[in-house]
């Protein structure tokens, strides 16, 4: 007979053990396969292992055997240099003269400190220190080898040059040829009529040519004159002075221009300037040309130290040819570190630390991101915050508490005439003060695999005072519901006392909490309220009792090692969560910055259906629920989970962000969710919410997504929403309210060519929310990508963009760049062109 353990050790009997079999067996059914694999045992660290620093490598025992190290194991102390290095030559023959002329025949190379030369003769002089090599020429330095009929080198100078040169720098897989090669230093190479590309000489898709290159392996940098690009021998770019980077360091210059189609924009094309100012800042230039708005000017400044981090962007356009308006957006982010370190062990601020942030950002009007985005298609963006603040640990005997302070306002766009959009409240400013007596790091056991939590009481205390302010003249038809106030100070306290006791196998954690808030209000002199009259804002003073508590039971799941090749763990967690507020009528209780805190798994289980500081929900309420989870037993990798939950209110809860409500219901719905991840392959996650009243689920999430290999993956979801998700909207207005299907995918057509889509459909309206088709051609040495992108913004507003780049591989790209849509549109989305390092092992000599 099989059982379930309680995680702690303690044997309990197996409950529900029929159901969960005949569950996951119907539902494992539908994907068995009727093979089996096992996971290789991994290796049992040695004694000796163990006692070796964290830097080392460790290699097995091979009884005695020598082990070859790796190269990079060898590489020990400093560089030798060239004039201490010793030489050293090989050859089928050698004859000459004794410090005159040596003579090396057959297979002769000479090699000294990483650089080697090769030919089937090989002439050295040693008054000259020239090297003449005749037939079948050969130079390798590092990642870059040259191969030619003959050439004459110095070998102290590295100096020399070579005919009918064939090159490959394997830095960033480029080749080539030249009518002549010029060795100025051991790193800068000159080319005279020069070809540069990086595909395999099988496939010479593209090329550059150039009257004459100079490759600098050292900066990794190349410069040129009359260079004319050729895609499958077309030329289709010429330049008379080029510089170009040979890897992916920064470097300033003129980047790819970037070019599409939008509806709203018609022709826009984009020219890019990079300016490395430091190692640590930069610039960015973007210059951009729509043909049916005209010229717009946009910059982004980059800035990093060791105590602060940002970004400063912006656009401007003088004169929109569409509009008749100058149109323009600002951004500034940016989180400094005033004092002291940021963060310690587990992520809490260290004592003492003291830091800032700004987020600020706006707009010239309403419809600005969705004529400008150049990247999702017609992004809509409804609130642009400008918000500044920071913060302050202390320390000494007031090490526990932190102190900070912001201020936050809204700029809230209306983009839909027929849709609008609430305008919050600023917040000028805010200010608070928080205590913890666990603002210490969890700390690690003696023997270093478990974390030790910090025991005892937990004890929390905050206090919180906001000022609110409402422009009344900006925009009064998009005011928060409710008496709207000018001006309103808002004073909040806080505190919490807990007995969490945790083990492995249980928790029960006891709490008792308050919240007292006070109110002074201004009423907004409106046309609806000419006097400014409002009833008189009411405080509260409200305590809260909690109890949470849960069980973890584990056993293992043999039934299930022929189906995942592995063994399994299966758990059934039961929990329980109790919640006693009592009611206080909160009618004339303003609401500045609180909404409901929606109805799911997590909701479920919390304290206050409210989030924000101006409602206190009356509890009387119990919350069973039930999880169960299917384990890796070996890597502790989460395959399968399945939760069921119902709250049971015993009284009715008659807090609402509006009028009372008298008539309560004393039941709430049934909720559960599961997620399933098959091998990485399948994965499955559902939602529902069901409502034992009207027998019918109110909510219905459904989402689904195969991917058998990278670049191949097919994605499913659905979701319909009945009313609202909070369980206190009357079941008698209650509507459909959402009722929309999603299908996405990519996968490959041939070895190169791979299509994406998605398709958004709202039943309700019958009409489709966006359309994505889009294509990648991959070659062996470039990447075509194009893509068409309709998307429904407002009920008036669809944009279409057309886009479309090509990339060479290890040179650079043109057009505008697909692949943020396609991420934002397809999940799973992989890139199909991938650089591969180069390894030190490909050159070995």
């Amino acid at each position: 007979m099989s059982h379930y353990r309680r995680r702690a050790g303690f044997c309990a009997p197996l409950f529900l053990a029929a159901t969960l079999r005949i569950m996951s067996g119907v539902a494992l059914s539908q994907f068995a396969h009727f093979s089996a694999a096992q996971a290789p045992v991994p290796l049992a660290p040695s004694a000796q292992s163990l006692s070796n620093s964290a830097n080392t490598v460790l290699i097995p025992d091979r009884g005695g055997v020598t082990v070859l190290k790796l190269d990079d194991q060898l590489r020990v102390g400093t560089p030798i240099n060239d004039s201490k290095a010793l030489t050293f030559t090989s050859s089928d023959s050698i004859d000459g003269i004794v410090d005159r002329e040596m003579r090396l025949k057959g297979r002769a190379q000479i090699r000294r400190n990483g650089a080697v030369m090769k030919a089937d003769e090989i002439k050295y002089d040693p008054d000259t220190d020239v090297a003449n090599l005749i037939g079948n020429a050969e130079l390798s330095k590092g990642n870059a080898t040259f191969k030619g009929p003959k050439a004459r080198f110095k070998v102290d100078a590295r100096e020399g040059e070579m005919e009918l040169p064939n090159y490959e720098l394997r830095d960033n897989r480029a080749s080539g040829n030249a009518k002549k090669l010029t060795i100025q230093t051991a790193d800068v190479f000159v080319f005279d009529k020069a070809t540069y590309t990086t595909c395999t000489p099988q496939n010479l898709d593209w090329y550059f040519t150039a009257d004459t290159l100079e490759i600098d392996n050292e900066q990794k940098e190349m410069v040129g004159t009359h260079g004319v690009m050729r895609f499958f021998d077309v030329p289709i770019a010429y330049v008379p002075y080029f510089t170009a980077p040979t890897n992916n360091q920064r470097r300033s210059g003129i980047l790819a221009p970037v070019a599409g189609y939008s509806s709203r924009n018609g022709i826009d094309v984009t020219q890019p300037y990079y300016a490395n100012i430091a190692p640590n800042r930069d610039l960015l230039l973007l210059p951009r040309v729509m043909g049916q708005r005209g010229v717009q000017l946009g910059a982004r400044y980059q800035f990093l130290d060791q105590q602060y981090a940002g970004s400063l962007g912006g656009d401007y356009l003088p004169y929109d040819r569409k509009t008749g308006t100058d149109r323009w957006r600002y951004d500034w982010q940016q989180r400094q570190n005033f004092s002291g370190a940021l963060l310690g062990l587990g992520g809490i601020p260290i004592a003492g630390a003291w830091t800032g942030f700004a987020n600020v950002a706006r707009v010239s009007d309403n419809l600005y991101p969705t004529d400008f985005s150049q990247t999702i298609a017609g992004a809509v963006t409804n609130q642009f915050r400008q918000e500044v603040g920071t913060t302050k640990g202390l320390t000494g005997s007031l090490s526990n508490w932190n102190v900070s302070a912001r201020a936050l306002t809204f700029q809230t766009l209306q983009p839909d005439p027929t849709v609008t959009v609430q305008s919050p409240y600023n917040v000028l400013p805010n200010v608070l003060a928080s205590y913890s007596n666990r603002l210490t790091p969890t700390v690690s056991d003696a023997s270093g695999k478990y974390l030790t939590l910090p025991s005892g009481p937990v004890t929390t205390f905050s206090t919180d005072f906001t000022r609110f302010s409402y422009n009344v003249n900006g925009n009064l038809a998009a005011a928060p519901a409710g008496y709207l106030y000018s001006q309103a100070d808002r004073t909040v306290i806080k505190g919490a006392m807990s007995l969490p006791q945790i083990t492995p196998g249980y928790y029960i954690t006891p709490k008792v909490s308050f919240q007292s808030n006070t109110y002074a209000a201004t009423a907004a002199v409106t046309s609806n309220n000419p006097l400014g009259a409002a009833p008189p804002v009411q405080g509260f003073t409200i305590p809260t009792f909690s109890l949470d508590s849960g069980l973890a039971f584990e056993r293992e799941a043999a039934e299930l090692k022929g189906f995942y090749g592995r063994d399994m763990l299966l758990t059934i967690e039961p929990r329980a969560f109790y919640v006693y507020t009592p009611y206080q009528n909160q009618t004339n209780t303003p609401v500045f910055d609180t909404a409901y805190g929606g109805f799911g798994v997590t909701q479920i289980f919390a304290e206050n259906d409210f989030v924000g500081n101006d409602r206190i929900a009356d509890n009387n309420k119990l919350t069973m629920g039930i999880t169960s989870r299917m384990i890796e037993a070996s890597s502790g990798a989460e395959r399968a989970i399945v939760t069921l939950a119902q709250k049971q209110d015993f009284t009715g809860q008659k807090v609402t962000l509006g009028a009372t409500n008298t008539n309560p219901t004393t039941y709430s719905d049934t909720l559960g969710s599961a997620s399933v991840r098959l091998l990485g392959n399948f994965s499955a996650d559902m939602f529902g919410q069901y409502n034992t009243q009207l027998n019918r689920l109110m909510q219905t999430t459904v989402g689904g997504s195969w991917r058998p290999t990278p670049g191949r993956s097919l994605n499913f979801g659905y979701r319909n929403v009945f009313g609202l998700t909070n369980q206190l909207t009357p079941i008698s207005t209650a509507k459909t309210t959402t009722d929309q299907y999603n299908l996405s995918g990519q996968w490959p057509l041939t070895r190169e060519v791979s299509v994406l889509g998605r398709w958004g459909y709202d039943a309700l309206t019958t009409r489709t929310l966006n359309t994505l088709v889009a294509l990648e051609w991959m070659r062996d040495c470039w990447t075509l990508r194009g893509a068409y992108s309709q998307v429904l913004n407002t009920s008036q507003i669809t944009t279409t963009q057309v886009l479309f780049q090509i990339e060479f591989r290890g040179f650079g790209s043109a057009g505008s760049n697909p692949v943020d849509i396609m991420k934002f549109n397809v999940p799973g989305y992989m890139p199909t062109s991938k650089p591969i390092p180069p390894s030190i092992y490909e050159n070995y000599q």
